[in-house]
C-alpha cells in the first residue's frame, strides 16, 4: 500500500493543499494552517503514523458530498430545473459505498465570501443507521482522497473522475446560490430546515397552522441575522414554494391564508406578485386563542413534513407520552435508591429504553424480541405510551391513532393526491409479559382479563414501543410573563379605585388622585420599554 502512494501524491495536481489522515480525520493540531509539504506527507505514512491522504477544501475548492441515494434525490429536487451535467464530468472520488461519493468545483475568488459549509439532512437513515445528507465542504473541512483506506469498509477510495484528466469544472452558479441561501428558522447551530410545531395547537387550527408554521418558519429577520430567526412576526415566501411544500394547490394555499386570518392565526397577509407577506400572530396569541393551560410538546420538525401534519402531530405525541413515562420511571427508580442509601446519580439506571433491549436476564430482563412483540418477564420496567393515552391527549379516536401509525396507511398514497408517500416507515413493537403463576389458572377467566396463551405460558399485553425520531424541543415564552405583569397591576390598579369611590374622605381622594398619575406612568414607561429599548440600540448603532 506504501508503494501506492508515491505515484498517487505525484499524480495529484501541484497547487492542492494535503494534510496526512488517519480514517477519516487529520491528527497533528493546527493542520488547517499548517502547509504540508509531499515528502512530509510521505514520511507520515511510511513510519505508520498516518493512514491515507486529505484534501484542504477552500480557497478556491469545494466539495459536495452525495451520502447516499437519498441525499442524490435531494441534489435532483433543489437543482430544479437546473442541469446536472458537471456533475458526472468533473473530478470525483467514492470510497465504494453504494451511492455515496464526492464532486470536486473549482470556485473564483470573488465568489469565496458566498461558500460556507452546509449539511442538509435528509431525514432517511443509511445502511449505517446514520442520517443520509448532503453537504457542501469549504473552508476548515477536508476530504480523504484515494488511495487511502476507508474506515468502514476496508477497502481502499477510488477514482470517478481522476484530476489530471478531468480537473474541477467551475461550480455552477445555481449550486452557490444554493449554499449561500440556504437559510432556515434557528433551533440549533446543527440542525438545518426545521421548525418548531406544538402539536397541540393543531386540533384547535388544523391545518391552517402549516401556513403559520410556513410564516415563521420564513421570518424576514433571518436575512440580516445569518439564518436565525429573532421572530420578528412577519414571514415572507412564495405561493409556489408553499404550494410544493404543502402538496396543495396555489388556490388552496390562499384559503388557508384566509382562513387563518378569520381565526386569528394570521393578522394580515399581501400578495405581491408570485410572492406573499404575512404578518403572523405570536405563540402566545395562538395559545389564548385555543384556551389551553399547558402547551404541550414541542417537536422540531422538517418544513417537508407539513403536508401530513396531522399524523405528526400524533407521532409528537406518541414520543411525549413515552418520554413522559420515562421520566416518571426515573423519579421512581431513584426514591428506591435513596431508600437503600445510596446515590441516585452516582448508580446506573435499570430503565431500558427501547433502542437498548437486550435477549437476556440482565438488564433489561427481555426473553426475546420478534417482528411484532418484545417478550419479557414480569419484573421488567415498562416504557411507551398506550394508544389509548395517545388518543386522549389528540383529541381523536383509537382507530385514527392506529391508523396515523400504521404502515400500510403511511406508505400508499391516497386515490387523489399522493399524501403520505414522503412519510418515513414507523417502527412499531408491543410489550407482552410472561405470567408463570398463571399456569393452572382456568382459560376462559384469564381471557376475560385480556391475557392470551402461547406455548403453555399466559402473556400480558401492554403498551406499544414506537421507535420515533423526532427532537422535542422547549419553547421560550418571555412576552406572555411581562404581559401577565401589566394584567397583574391593571387589575390591583381597578381595585383601589372601586375601593376609594366608595369612600368620600377627601384625604383619600387626593391620595388616591397622586397615586394614580404615578401607577398610570409607571403602565405606560412598561408598555413603551420595548419601544425605547429598540430606539437606544438604532442611537448605539449610529
Amino acid at each position: 500500500m506504501l508503494q501506492s502512494y508515491l505515484p498517487a501524491l505525484l499524480a495529484l495536481p501541484e497547487p492542492w493543499q494535503l494534510v496526512p489522515v488517519i480514517g477519516k480525520r487529520p491528527y497533528q493540531k493546527g493542520w488547517n494552517s499548517h502547509l504540508y509539504d509531499r515528502l512530509e506527507i510521505l514520511t507520515e505514512l511510511q513510519t505508520g503514523k498516518a493512514t491515507g491522504i486529505g484534501l484542504k477544501l477552500g480557497n478556491g475548492l469545494l466539495a459536495v458530498d452525495i451520502d447516499g441515494e437519498s441525499a442524490a434525490k435531494l441534489l435532483v429536487k433543489l437543482a430544479g430545473e437546473n442541469s446536472l451535467t458537471d456533475f458526472p464530468r468533473t473530478t470525483a472520488w467514492t470510497s465504494g459505498r453504494q451511492s455515496r461519493k464526492q464532486c470536486l468545483f473549482s470556485v473564483p475568488e470573488k465568489d469565496w465570501c458566498r461558500l460556507r459549509n452546509l449539511r442538509i439532512g435528509t431525514g432517511i437513515a443509511g445502511d449505517d443507521g446514520k442520517e443520509e445528507c448532503l453537504e457542501f465542504r469549504w473552508l476548515g473541512t477536508q476530504s480523504v482522497l484515494p488511495p487511502s483506506v476507508h474506515p468502514t469498509t476496508n477497502k481502499p477510495y477510488i477514482w470517478l473522475k481522476n484530476p489530471l484528466q478531468h480537473p474541477p469544472l467551475p461550480a455552477p452558479e445555481w449550486l452557490i446560490e444554493l449554499c449561500e441561501n440556504w437559510h432556515s428558522e434557528y433551533v440549533s447551530d446543527k440542525e438545518l430546515d426545521l421548525v418548531r410545531f406544538p402539536a397541540r395547537l393543531f386540533p384547535h387550527f388544523g391545518r391552517k397552522l402549516s401556513v403559520w408554521l410556513l410564516a415563521r418558519r420564513f421570518d424576514i429577520s433571518r436575512w440580516s441575522h445569518g439564518g436565525k430567526s429573532k421572530g420578528s412576526g412577519i414571514g415572507k415566501f412564495s405561493l409556489a414554494a408553499a404550494s410544493k411544500i404543502l402538496d396543495r394547490s396555489q388556490g388552496h394555499i390562499r384559503k388557508l391564508l384566509c382562513a387563518a386570518k378569520r381565526s386569528g392565526l394570521i393578522r394580515d397577509y399581501s400578495q405581491s406578485g408570485k410572492w406573499v407577506t404575512v404578518c403572523y400572530a405570536s405563540l402566545e396569541k395562538a395559545i389564548a386563542l385555543t384556551g389551553i393551560e399547558k402547551l404541550g410538546p414541542i417537536a422540531a420538525i422538517n418544513i417537508d413534513d407539513l403536508a401530513n401534519i396531522h399524523i405528526l402531530a400524533t407521532e409528537v405525541e406518541a414520543q411525549n407520552l413515552q418520554r413522559a413515562s420515562l421520566h416518571r420511571q426515573r423519579l421512581e427508580e431513584v426514591e428506591q435508591i435513596k431508600a437503600q442509601g445510596l446515590d441516585p446519580e452516582h448508580t446506573p439506571t435499570q430503565i431500558i429504553k427501547p433502542i437498548d433491549l437486550h435477549t437476556c436476564d440482565y438488564p433489561a430482563r427481555v426473553l426475546g424480541k420478534g417482528d411484532r412483540f418484545i417478550y419479557c418477564n414480569s419484573d421488567f420496567r415498562f416504557y411507551g405510551g398506550s394508544q389509548e393515552a395517545i388518543a386522549d391527549s389528540r383529541g381523536i379516536s383509537q382507530s385514527t391513532v392506529s391508523r396515523h401509525l400504521s404502515n400500510r396507511y403511511r406508505l400508499v398514497a391516497t386515490p387523489v393526491r399522493g399524501y403520505r408517500q414522503e412519510l418515513p416507515p414507523i417502527v412499531k413493537k408491543q410489550l407482552v409479559e410472561k405470567l408463570p403463576h398463571l399456569k393452572k389458572m382456568p382459560s376462559g377467566l384469564c381471557m376475560e382479563d385480556g391475557l392470551f396463551s402461547m406455548h403453555g405460558d399466559w402473556w400480558k399485553p401492554h403498551c406499544n414501543v414506537y421507535l420515533l425520531d423526532h427532537r422535542l424541543v422547549s419553547a421560550r415564552r418571555r412576552r406572555l410573563r411581562v404581559q401577565g405583569q401589566i394584567d397583574k397591576e391593571s387589575l390591583l390598579f381597578e381595585k383601589i379605585s372601586q375601593d376609594v369611590s366608595n369612600n368620600n374622605d377627601s384625604l383619600y381622594v387626593v391620595l388616591f388622585e397622586e397615586l394614580k398619575e404615578l401607577i398610570e406612568s409607571l403602565l405606560i414607561r412598561n408598555r413603551n420599554l420595548p419601544a425605547t429599548i429598540k430606539n437606544r440600540n438604532k442611537e448605539k448603532q449610529k
